[in-house]
């Protein structure tokens, strides 16, 4: 089965069309009879906001959950089976006039997503301004897309990586709920405050405090999809000073207010 443009196998999809591409969700409320074969028109590409599916490709199988993104060419097989209801997708659709505008090919698009490690927060906002449509929102979500690929392009390849900076990560990884400074960071992989200071952004696309916001946001999207928790629980959970804090950080990273969030 072939997709056509904006289409989706999801009983439950929106879409919104911005000629050069098309935003939209697929949503699987409840259990139902999944696993089609199928592929689309356009090359896409897919985040999981929350639920889980077992993907098929040819030769390989994938378990996607809450924040994996895919990037599947157009005529792509495969078949996707929902394990986790209600489980639902931001689905972004590429055109031809988008791919020349800017020289890309698929191949660039797969590269970014194969690299892009700020994804989640990209189509969030892209979503958003989705949402608002209005006589901006096509700028605005051309804007982030091309800055999503191109930050991808020139993110350096793990290999490249110097080695305490691969330690400085995987730090910030392991205590992402905690304020770690500058100072001990650097004691902690024995290089100079400044050296980190100078050399963070190049390898990560952002400043050190950028990072760390961003991994503490990252964390609670799935917290505040739970509803187990108040935001002033999960603004204690994840780090941040109070819930205002919280409250700051999330609407700059993720372009919602986190009550808007946990209705997307």
């Amino acid at each position: 089965m072939i997709l056509k443009r904006g289409h989706s196998l999801a009983p439950i999809y929106q879409t919104y069309d911005f000629n050069d591409f098309l935003i939209g969700t697929s949503n699987y409320q409840n259990p139902i009879e999944t696993g089609v074969w199928h592929s689309h028109e356009k090359p896409v590409i897919s985040l999981v906001l929350y639920g889980t599916n077992t993907e098929y490709r040819k030769g390989r199988e994938v378990e996607r959950v809450g924040g994996s993104i895919n990037y599947y060419n157009s005529y792509e097989l495969h078949r996707n089976v929902y394990t986790t209801f209600p489980s639902k997708h931001i689905n972004l659709e590429i055109d031809d006039t988008f791919l020349k505008k800017y020289d890309f090919t698929e191949e660039s698009l797969a590269l970014a997503v194969a690299k892009n490690y700020n994804a989640r927060f990209t189509f969030i906002k892209l979503m958003n301004e989705a949402k608002i449509n209005d006589l901006q929102s096509y700028n605005a979500i051309e804007m982030l897309f091309v800055a999503f690929i191109e930050n991808s392009l020139n993110f350096k390849d793990e290999i490249l990586f110097p080695k305490w900076m691969l330690s400085v990560r995987d730090l910030l990884n392991d205590r992402w709920d905690e304020n770690i400074s500058l100072k001990e960071i650097a004691d902690k992989v024995n290089v100079h405050p400044t050296t980190i200071s100078k050399n963070f952004r190049t390898y990560f696309q952002c400043t050190l405090g950028e990072y760390s916001r961003k991994l503490k946001i990252d964390r609670s999207l799935d917290l505040l999809k739970s509803k187990q928790y108040s935001l002033t629980e999960i603004a204690y959970i994840c780090g941040f000073s109070d819930q205002s804090h919280f409250t700051r950080v999330f609407k700059s990273i993720s372009g919602y207010l986190p009550k808007e969030y946990s209705k997307v």
